[in-house]
């Protein structure tokens, strides 16, 4: 399929798909025109984990090779999932008489034509979005709700978005990658995320925090060391290099790693292989190495604390994890996943009183997902017949909102102010809306448009052309 296949005039899908498809080559290009079309895809990779994976979630529309159609169409008719079929030349009776017991949504013979293959899943998802849901079913997903990505994250926002994007992008290679974002924000999720979504899944994650161990520590527990190496040195050892040797290795704080053991993580990192603390001989290793950091690196590296070629080596992909206050629509997603999690098995979900929302709504979360964690587990201890109310959070949040606040809304409920009267059709409204929240963002950010077009998660140029 050649690349500008994928162009299209169309808007964007924006669905779940579940790909089952064992040709690498032909999955790789399916994925990635899915994802130009902001689907949200998941890869099955056999048909042991293909029922587990299909209960998951509630799917759009299912791609499986004509190979697997005995696997896949039962479950995907009982849940009203419809399936495109995939076939080769000798699969293709097999494919148009599935489709023609209404067994399948539809059948593409490959090679798959790009226009032919977007055309077939636009159907298929309008099919879908238009079919009852038998009372046996899951309800769909409420606005409060929200997918847990890659089974760790949650949110929806424009920069939550763009984040996924670029892990699912990143994930796919075996670059080294850099995430920076402030304490907090869940760096640690990120490289699970990556690790996950990447042909590494099935070998070991192994993190290590570079800020708690001390600098001889550090190279013993990255590099491992021989016996009688130094005192208490008392046997061989394998560092966390062998330990996940075919996984991914995590170094979070990574700014604070001595500048002589930087020295060895950058010989590691680039010729894939380790020499364990007095040792002669070096051990090869096969790992991806994620890093972290909350630090500001630019001062890192003015201040000398920082080498300058391993920043190279390790930045040659670079995630920025928002702060919870860019994506203050996450909030409420946040909020009700964690109070899920921290019902009683068996019991009635924990709720938020009013005053408790309105609290969370003006908070400015220093701390980011993990404050927000914090406070709600200590509103869960506290709270009585399962309501969390103002009271029962930490003393931080009962204290008056500043005055650029004071007005905040509850939690989750929308900032925009609709026009007088109702002269306005719809599609001006909207822009009215739209552009509202830019100039709200723009002043919140001093009307730095760089920081803006992160918060709104557009390009600064898509910026400059809204505000025309």
């Amino acid at each position: 399929m050649p690349d500008d296949a994928n162009k299209t005039n169309s808007p964007a899908l924006n669905a779940r798909i579940l790909l089952f498809e064992t040709d690498e080559g032909l999955a790789e290009i399916l994925k990635h025109l899915l994802r130009n079309q902001s689907c949200r895809v998941l890869e099955c990779a056999s048909r042991k984990e293909l029922a587990e994976v299909f209960a998951s979630r509630d799917w759009d529309a299912a791609i499986c090779d004509q190979q697997f159609a005995d696997a896949m169409l039962p479950l995907a008719n009982a849940a009203l999932v419809p399936v495109i079929l995939i076939a080769g030349y000798d699969e293709i009776g097999d494919a148009r008489k599935a489709v023609a017991e209404q067994r399948a949504f539809a059948w593409l013979s490959k090679p798959v034509p790009s226009q032919q293959a977007l055309k077939c899943l636009q159907e298929a998802v309008q099919w879908h979005a238009s079919q009852p849901r038998p009372a046996t079913m899951a309800p769909p997903v409420e606005a409060s709700q929200s997918e847990c990505h890659y089974g760790l994250m949650v949110g929806e926002s424009a920069p939550m978005q763009e984040l996924y994007r670029q892990i699912d992008r990143v994930s796919e290679s075996e670059m080294t990658v850099l995430i920076l974002g402030e304490s907090g924000t869940g760096k640690e999720l990120v490289a699970k995320a990556i690790h996950a979504a990447s042909g590494r899944a099935n070998r070991p994650f192994v993190p290590v925090n570079c800020a708690s161990l001390s600098e001889n520590l550090l190279e013993s527990e990255l590099f491992g060391h021989v016996k009688g190496a130094f005192t208490g040195a008392v046997r061989n050892k394998d560092g966390l290099f062998v330990a996940a040797d075919g996984g991914t290795l995590f170094l979070d704080e990574i700014g604070s790693v001595p500048l002589s053991t930087q020295l060895a993580l950058l010989r590691a990192l680039q010729e894939h292989e380790v020499r364990p603390v007095g040792a002669v001989q070096s051990i090869p290793v096969n790992v991806r190495v994620v890093a972290a950091t909350n630090e500001n690196l630019d001062q890192l590296l003015a201040a000398g604390r920082l080498r300058q070629d391993l920043y190279y080596r390790l930045s040659a992909f670079t995630l920025r994890i928002p702060p919870l206050r860019e994506r203050a629509g996450d909030l409420p997603l946040l909020a009700n996943a964690f109070l899920k999690r921290l019902s009683p098995d068996g019991g009635t979900t924990l709720q938020l009183a009013e005053d408790a929302r309105m609290a969370l709504a003006r908070h400015d979360w220093p701390g980011n997902v993990r404050e927000l964690i914090h406070a709600l587990e200590r509103g869960a201890t506290l709270c009585e017949n399962g309501t969390i109310r103002l009271a029962d959070l930490p003393p931080e949040f009962h204290s008056a909102p500043t005055p650029a606040r004071a007005e905040a809304e509850p939690l989750g409920a929308p900032r925009i102010v609709p026009p007088a009267g109702h002269s306005l059709t719809l599609k001006a409204y909207l822009k009215q809306c739209e552009q509202q929240y830019i100039q709200q963002v723009l002043e919140e950010q001093g009307d730095d448009k760089e920081k803006a077009a992160k918060i709104l998660g557009v390009s600064v140029a898509t910026l400059y052309r809204k505000l025309t």
